[in-house]
């Protein structure tokens, strides 16, 4: 095993005896057995170094880790251990991971996505319109890891760029299918972390940029420095020309191909004349003064952009226009994007990640083409995000729905109750049609019954998570549960009768 050219340029010195055979590697103590690799990163909240015992009583061979007093009093209790000192152990952590899944990100033509919003619908749709043109492609992301035909049941260490382990392990596993292509969301908060580190991009992405995650990045420069780093390993730059907070550093830097689409302003693929109906949008389609009438399933403006960033994404892949032009008509995004619930009966339901002020906006001027009679939305407060954008949320949908249902995503460690009021002190108005649930289930379920025939019910928030963070722990949790047990409620008969009347 040589360490020096697995490890590159961070490895500082070993103690004790080499290695022959390491068959794992983690950054998660408890996920290590026997010929594993446990690396000791320093967090939040803990540091991996006060679990070296831990590891090797579990079976690790091989400790890599930074704070060599550590190492070498370590190395003097457990002999037969290989203890590594490196410069950084997250760099260290990609590296040794790419060596341990045989280098398959090598192989691949991989496509990285950053911004602010779109990323989740972006990549699903570069994947669907790639292996719509026989170009075998998975994904990577918020809405979980693909391969080239659906959903695979895989262990997420975050909630979308993964950590470097578990992400080279996904890129192998593709590589065994045969897939060519993965597309994957690159965070400010990954690419900070060094998840992706080693990585090479065919094609880098930029949606949009605003002001997020400011409670780690500190200030709006650091979060758009951290997004600009995709940029640095990408030969092909595809950019919004409508984004002001961003698109000019990378235009203005980037040395590769570059190729931009908009809607207001010229670009090498531009949306013109837009046109919204109940089943999706039309528009005009203009690329290289080429024109073409275009129908997709989607609705929104910010679809059209999303959509636009993937057809760049083909172009640059060498597709022609000809070739992805019949796709246009089928083009499917993620689950949990304005995502139709069709059990509800003769109301319309949609499941949306909105979970912004921002993203809320736009969701309820997204909708305007939609017919409805009464509008009942269900929003929430965050515990594991900023704070500070608890009040605006409800600002943001305030005089704008008939009912207004208030609960908590994802409490963490705080009380669900707090968030939901923190969300209900942004109302200026009166609150008589605002409902606080604490309980994200149980509040799906008091926004269903508060239909009528003929409503539309917005279920927002983290709807496309397989689990709720409460008290430092993953909870399972499904929406589609609690949708499920309203319907089948042994009262659900009467109910519809009555709110049909």
């Amino acid at each position: 095993m040589n360490l020096p050219q697995i490890l590159k340029e961070q490895l500082l010195s070993t103690i004790g005896p080499a290695t022959k055979e390491v068959t794992h590697i983690n950054y998660d103590s408890r996920k290590i057995t026997n010929k594993g690799c446990f690396v000791c990163i320093k967090g939040d909240n803990t540091d991996g170094h006060l679990y070296i015992e831990k590891a090797v009583l579990q079976g690790a061979v091989q400790i890599i880790g930074d704070q060599q007093d550590v190492l070498i009093e370590n190395a003097k209790r457990y002999s037969d251990v290989q203890f590594i000192l490196v410069r950084e152990p997250k760099k260290a952590l990609a590296l040794y991971s790419s060596y341990l899944q045989s280098h398959a990100h090598k192989e691949m033509s991989l496509i990285g996505v950053t911004g602010t919003y779109g990323k989740t619908t972006i990549t699903a749709y570069i994947r669907n319109l790639l292996n719509g043109s026989g170009i075998k492609t998975g994904s990577i992301g918020t809405a979980g890891v693909w391969d080239h035909r659906s959903s695979l049941s895989l262990h997420r260490s975050t909630p979308t760029t993964p950590e470097s382990s578990d992400l080279h392990a996904y890129l192998r596993r593709m590589r065994k299918r045969d897939i060519s292509s993965v597309v994957m969301e690159t965070t400010s908060i990954g690419l900070d972390q060094e998840r992706l580190y080693g990585l090479h991009f065919d094609i880098a992405v930029h949606s949009n940029l605003k002001p997020e995650h400011l409670d780690y990045h500190g200030t709006f420069d650091q979060y758009k420095k951290a997004k600009l780093r995709l940029f640095d390993h990408a030969n092909v730059a595809v950019v919004n020309t409508d984004d002001e907070g961003m698109s000019k550093d990378i235009l203005s830097t980037f040395k590769g191909e570059i190729w931009t689409y908009g809607i207001h302003h010229t670009a090498t693929v531009q949306a013109k004349n837009l046109k919204a109906t109940e089943n999706g949008s039309s528009f005009d389609l203009l690329i290289k003064d080429q024109l073409y009438d275009v129908f997709i399933p989607a609705l929104g403006t910010h679809n059209i952009y999303n959509f636009l960033a993937s057809l760049c994404v083909c172009l640059a892949k060498g597709l022609t226009i000809k070739e992805i032009l019949p796709l246009f008509h089928k083009l499917e995004g993620p689950p949990g994007r304005l995502e139709l619930i069709p059990e509800f009966p003769k109301r319309k339901m949609i499941f949306d990640f909105s979970h912004t002020p921002y993203a809320l906006d736009n969701l309820l001027e997204t909708i305007k083409p939609i017919p409805y009679k009464r509008l009942i939305i269900m929003i929430t407060g965050i515990g594991i995000r900023e704070k500070s954008l608890r009040a605006p949320i409800a600002k943001a949908v305030e005089g704008r729905a008939d009912e207004i249902v208030v609960t908590a995503d994802h409490p963490g460690d705080e009380d669900p109750l707090v968030i939901v009021n923190d969300v209900i002190a942004g109302f200026e108005t009166t609150t008589e049609n605002v409902h606080p649930v604490t309980n994200r289930g149980e509040a799906i379920k008091k926004a269903m019954g508060l239909t009528k025939e003929g409503d539309l019910i917005l279920i927002t928030g983290l709807c496309m998570e397989e689990f709720q963070i409460i008290k430092g722990k993953k909870v399972p949790y499904h929406d589609y549960d609690h949708v499920k047990e309203f319907l089948d409620s042994s009262d659900s008969q009467k109910y519809f009768q009555e709110t049909s009347k």
